[in-house]
């Protein structure tokens, strides 16, 4: 069995939801008795009791499943709640527990003979991890196996894992339904369901963070799944309406609340001016704070996330060569022109080295070879070693020989 247990993925909003949820989970395994849950575990084939939708998501049958359902809670609660805010995080968890509850018991038949009873959070975590998979395909969760007793740490990619517990959730279960319709009478339609109930969950998880992200509800930065397929993950988007209104809705960082007392002693034209000011350093903090943790994709999201957000912000450039290097290093070639474009014409006195480095990924990786000439010619004479200055010999070399043989290609302005 592999656990995660966290995630590279950029967070803007504190835990305390998921934190609260574990406790209560915890808490009522603890000290409210076996003998107690019966009225309210999810009963099939005993009628409708709208109770038992919302309660059965918070018992467990032992310590062993609380724990399992504990840690990917943990681990997928983090994302969720960390782009959505506590209170839209809780009406989405309920939301995931109460639906698919309801449905298990208004259309799953039951044999009144053999009642077969539901418990735990485990749906409604599938419906979590189907959310992370839908809005954070390439960030990365930390997992963890067992191997002959020593524990193995390593990371994959979100939607490796989800697509690898969801494979494995309908192989087990189809061998969980062919042994139980062996030994039960329980309607082919019920076998089903209980078999695949964690995969139905991680469906209406998809379904709803589909929705919400095409109605602006959340903003993913272009890291989702549908702009890793059509290519343009981590591209910054034209501003509209959509976007402006995702920006209301889901804050870019965590931020400190003021004294009422301050905020209403503010002047409305200061307090905008002192606020940008300070939007700007946290996202100034949050990017070095992914940068020195090695998390390029993140820091590359918050990166473009303050460009559209803040007018006229800039990281120093320290802090923006080491993004260049960072989105070099993760081999995002895209995103490397994009912030290599931005320094050369945001900094005063950029320097000849990214210049050059952005005149290579444009020949090399990317296939535009006029746009690398464009660059090149931004190079002043002798502002490069030698060595650097026989690389940007040969790279223009390479580069006339490709606008020659290729494709028309369109220009683009880069210096």
């Amino acid at each position: 069995m592999i656990f995660p247990w966290g995630t590279d993925a950029p967070l803007y909003h504190r835990p305390f939801v998921t934190i609260a949820l574990i406790a209560t989970n915890t808490l009522i395994l603890v000290f409210v008795p076996r003998d107690a849950y019966a009225d309210y575990v999810l009963e099939l084939g005993d009628g409708i009791h709208p109770l038992q939708w919302l309660t059965n998501n918070f018992l467990h049958s032992g310590v062993l499943h609380l724990l399992g359902n504990m840690i990917f809670l943990w681990t997928f609660g983090l994302v969720v709640e960390g782009k959505l805010g506590w209170w839209r995080y809780t009406i989405v968890y309920l939301l995931l527990a109460v639906v698919d509850s309801a449905l298990m018991q208004l259309l799953v038949p039951g044999n009144p003979s053999q009642p077969v009873s539901m418990l735990g959070a485990s749906t409604a975590i599938f419906g979590l991890m189907g959310m992370c998979l839908v809005w954070a395909p390439r960030n990365e969760v930390t997992c963890i196996v067992w191997v002959r007793l020593t524990p193995m740490e390593f990371d994959m990619s979100i939607l490796w894992f989800a697509a690898l517990y969801i494979a494995y959730d309908v192989l087990s279960g189809g061998m969980s339904g062919v042994i139980r319709a062996s030994l039960t009478s329980l309607p082919t339609a019920t076998i089903v369901a209980l078999a695949l109930d964690h995969t139905f969950g991680a469906i209406l998880g998809m379904v709803v963070a589909a929705l919400m992200l095409k109605l602006g509800l959340v903003d993913c930065e272009n890291w989702d799944i549908f702009a890793v397929f059509e290519r343009r993950a981590g591209k910054p988007r034209e501003r509209g309406p959509r976007t402006r209104k995702a920006d209301r809705l889901v804050s870019s960082e965590y931020r400190e609340r003021e004294p009422k007392r301050r905020r209403r002693s503010r002047k409305s034209s200061s307090s905008g001016a002192e606020s940008e000011e300070e939007r700007g350093v946290l996202f100034s903090r949050l990017l070095r704070q992914h940068l020195d943790q090695h998390e390029s994709e993140a820091a590359l999201a918050v990166y473009h996330k303050a460009r559209q957000s803040v007018d006229g912000w800039r990281p120093s450039e320290a802090d923006w060569r080491d993004l260049v290097e960072a989105a070099l290093a993760a081999q995002l070639w895209e995103a490397a022109v994009v912030v290599m474009r931005d320094y050369v014409r945001g900094t005063p006195a950029p320097s000849p080295r990214v210049r050059l480095k952005l005149a290579q990924v444009l020949v090399q990786n990317l296939g535009k070879p006029a746009q690398a000439l464009k660059v090149l010619d931004q190079i002043a004479e002798g502002s490069l070693p030698e060595k650097l200055e026989a690389i940007r010999r040969q790279l223009r070399r390479k580069a006339e020989a490709a606008r020659e043989e290729g494709p028309l290609e369109i220009d683009e302005d880069v210096e």
